[in-house]
């Protein structure tokens, strides 16, 4: 299994207009690489405003921001280029967890061991507690969709593959 999630911009709409593109252009690469990035720079927004056009389920924790803990998973978002020039693939990093909140799921019960440190830090009913290790019960993670375009951005998209294809005859 892949550590990585994909989504492809295959949006019916757009087909007649890239296959137009293909009889017409030379070179599909510049706006499809733009594409690329207005599609990467969405999914960042929806990371930035914890869920769009509809919020995400908060998380447990007091201060943090819903999946921007580390800013990992949001900074691995990055698009590939097909050989040709003719699709877009937005990707993840190679986060593990990158999946389950896209779309939701449960872990199992398992172990947590200190492997930095001598010990695990943490807080039970307002006591600090130190432990090697902890057996936790498990998850249920609700899914927090954040590989999606919004409706603007399907709009501009469209846009550009009608600038482009104008710009060739």
């Amino acid at each position: 299994m892949s550590d990585f999630i994909n989504a492809e911009i295959r949006i019916d709409r757009f087909n007649s207009l890239i296959r137009a593109l293909k009889k017409r252009s030379k070179n599909l690469k510049p706006v499809m690489s733009v594409i690329g990035n207005l599609v990467v720079k969405s999914v960042r927004q929806n990371f930035r405003e914890e869920g769009r056009p509809d919020k995400w389920q908060q998380s447990r924790k007091p201060k943090g921001r819903t999946l921007l803990g580390t800013g990992a998973l949001m900074k691995g978002i990055h698009y590939e280029l097909d050989n040709d020039g003719t699709a877009v693939t937005v990707k993840t990093g190679p986060q593990k967890y990158a999946a389950i909140h896209q779309f939701g799921g449960t872990t199992g019960a398992h172990d947590i061991v200190a492997r930095n440190r001598k010990a695990l830090r943490f807080t039970v009913g307002g006591m600090i507690l130190y432990r090697k290790s902890v057996n936790h019960p498990g998850s249920r993670i609700p899914a927090r969709p954040y590989m999606m375009l919004q409706e603007e951005d399907e709009t501009n998209i469209e846009e550009l593959l009608k600038r482009h294809l104008v710009a060739d005859l």
